[in-house]
C-alpha cells in the first residue's frame, strides 16, 4: 500500500493486493507518489484507497491509461474502492489488465498511457446537480501503448442502480484547486520489469530457467496493506467481493493501528465528458456522484 498526504491507496487483482516497487515520492510534484506494479493479461483489479483521518471532504477521480473515471466521496474518514466503469444504469465493465493490439502502432500516443493514477481533492458541497452522462469507454485499439500490456473493460455486469443526482463541489480553502495527493501505479508485464532490474527473476520466472536470465533485483517490495471498502448501497455486489478477499488482505493493517470506520456512502463521482482522454488541468472541477440520503455528518 502507499501512503501519502493522510490518504492510503493500492491495486488489489483476483483477491490480492499487487505488490509495489521502487516506491518514491515525485522529486517535482510532491503531492504525487509513485511505483511499478506488475500487470497480468487478463486479470480483473480495483483501485482501494483510504482516509486516514484528515477530517475533510475529499473526492477522487482514476485515470486509466489517460481515460478518466469516475471515482468515490469520502467525508474525513473510511475507505472505499472502485472496481469497474459504468456502461448503463444498473450495469459496469470491471477494469482488466489487456494484450497490447497488434494495430496499437497507429493509435494515437497518450500521456498517461501504461499508467493508473487516483487523484484526490478536498472539496466543500455546494448543491446537487443532475447525473452526468455515461461515458463513452475506449476502444484498445484508439491509442499506443508503451509497454505490452494496456488497460480493458472486461464483459458487462450487474451493480447497482446509478443515482439520479450528483453532488455539486467547489474548492476547497485548503486544496487550492489543485489534486491534495495523487498515487501513480506504473504497470508493466513481470517480464518487462524483470529486464528493466526492477523486480528479481525468483519472484515470477521458474527455477528452471538458466542462471544466467536472471537480473540484479530492485529492493523488495515494500509491505502491502489492505484497504477494505465501505458500505455499499442495495443490490451492490460489492459485499461479496470483499468477502474472497484472503486472510492476507484483511489482516494487513500494520500492528497497533486501528481499523478505520467505513466510509458513509459508495457513490460515484461523476466526471464531465463522455469519457474523452482529458487531462485535468485543475482549472475546473468535475461533478460527483452521490446518493440520495449520503448527506455528511
Amino acid at each position: 500500500m502507499l501512503t501519502h498526504r493522510g490518504f492510503s491507496a493500492c491495486i488489489v487483482s483476483e483477491g490480492k493486493p499487487v505488490p509495489e516497487y521502487l516506491v518514491a515520492v515525485v522529486a517535482e510534484k510532491p503531492n504525487t507518489i509513485s511505483c511499478w506494479i506488475p500487470s497480468q493479461v487478463g486479470k480483473t483489479f480495483s483501485v482501494h484507497w483510504r482516509d486516514e483521518g484528515t477530517k475533510m471532504h475529499s473526492c477522487a477521480f482514476i485515470t486509466l491509461d489517460g481515460f478518466v473515471v469516475p471515482g468515490r466521496f469520502l467525508f474525513g474518514e473510511g475507505e472505499t474502492c472502485r472496481n469497474g466503469v459504468r456502461s448503463g444504469p444498473q450495469t459496469e465493465r470491471p477494469f482488466m489488465f489487456a494484450q497490447r493490439p497488434s494495430s496499437d502502432a497507429s493509435g494515437q500516443s497518450m500521456k498517461d498511457a501504461g499508467s493508473i493514477m487516483l487523484k484526490i481533492r478536498f472539496v466543500k458541497l455546494d448543491g446537487s446537480k443532475a447525473a452526468n452522462p455515461l461515458q463513452n469507454i475506449p476502444d484498445l485499439n484508439s491509442q499506443s501503448h508503451p509497454g505490452d500490456h494496456c488497460i480493458g473493460y472486461g464483459q458487462e455486469k450487474n451493480t447497482y442502480t446509478q443515482s439520479p443526482m450528483t453532488w455539486k463541489v467547489k474548492s476547497s480553502d485548503q486544496d487550492d484547486k489543485r489534486s491534495h495527493v495523487t498515487f501513480l501505479f506504473r504497470y508493466r508485464s513481470p517480464e518487462w520489469l524483470m529486464a528493466q532490474g526492477i523486480i528479481s527473476t525468483e519472484l515470477h520466472v521458474p527455477r528452471s530457467l538458466p542462471a544466467n536470465r536472471r537480473v540484479a533485483s530492485a529492493p523488495v517490495a515494500q509491505s502491502v496493506n489492505a484497504i477494505t471498502t465501505g458500505r455499499s448501497p442495495p443490490n451492490s455486489k460489492m459485499p461479496e467481493r470483499f468477502e474472497q478477499l484472503n486472510a492476507e488482505l484483511k489482516n494487513a493493517f500494520p500492528p497497533g493501528q486501528d481499523r478505520v470506520q467505513p466510509a458513509l456512502s459508495v457513490r460515484t463521482v461523476s466526471v464531465g465528458g463522455r469519457g474523452r482522454h482529458d487531462q485535468f488541468s485543475g482549472k475546473t472541477l468535475p461533478d460527483f456522484q452521490v446518493g440520495p440520503s449520503a448527506r455528511p455528518k
